[in-house]
């Protein structure tokens, strides 16, 4: 039997949802009109796998703000990338970063790096319930897929859970 061609024929039966993030899984387009699968992007531009090409709306789910393949941006990358990432220990970057955010964000005392949205919105609950001493989060949207958070969804089988609210 051939291998399916399309994007969507390949992933399902690899990736649940066919993606790693619900946001952009296919299933969360009109079939037919939006595009499941994009290929590349420039500016706020994306062309699809057929080439056809869009306006992207929402910016990779939000993170680019200065839209794809944003020259500066990209040959920053690529300098750094010359000089290795990812580090065993501190990288001068972290604390230029540190000291501008700092900058613009005045009351941003301290700050904290993590790899992933998911980690941040942990930590943040986490923080908040140990000041507060209050247990209770109210949710609006979606915020990944943590004990605190996927307890009050559809999506909660396999959880066990430990509060009641």
């Amino acid at each position: 039997m051939p291998a399916p061609t399309s994007g969507n024929e390949r992933a399902l039966p690899l990736i649940p949802a066919g993606t790693q993030t619900l946001a952009k899984g296919p299933s969360q387009y009109v079939g037919g009109v939006a595009p499941k699968y994009l290929q590349r992007g420039k500016g706020s531009h994306v062309w699809d796998v057929d080439g056809n090409e869009f306006i992207d709306l929402s910016m990779a789910i939000g993170p680019l703000s200065l839209g794809y393949a944003y020259e500066p941006v990209d040959r920053a990358i690529r300098d750094q990338l010359a000089d290795g990432i990812t580090f065993s220990m501190m990288h001068p970057l972290e604390v230029e970063v540190a000291e501008l955010i700092r900058e613009v964000i005045p009351n941003a005392e301290m700050l904290r790096y993590s790899k992933t949205g998911a980690d941040v919105t942990s930590a943040a609950i986490r923080l908040a319930r140990a000041f507060t001493g209050r247990s209770k989060v109210i949710c609006c949207g979606y915020h990944g897929w943590h004990d605190w958070y996927i307890s009050v969804t559809t999506r909660s089988e396999g959880f066990r859970q430990r509060f009641k609210a």
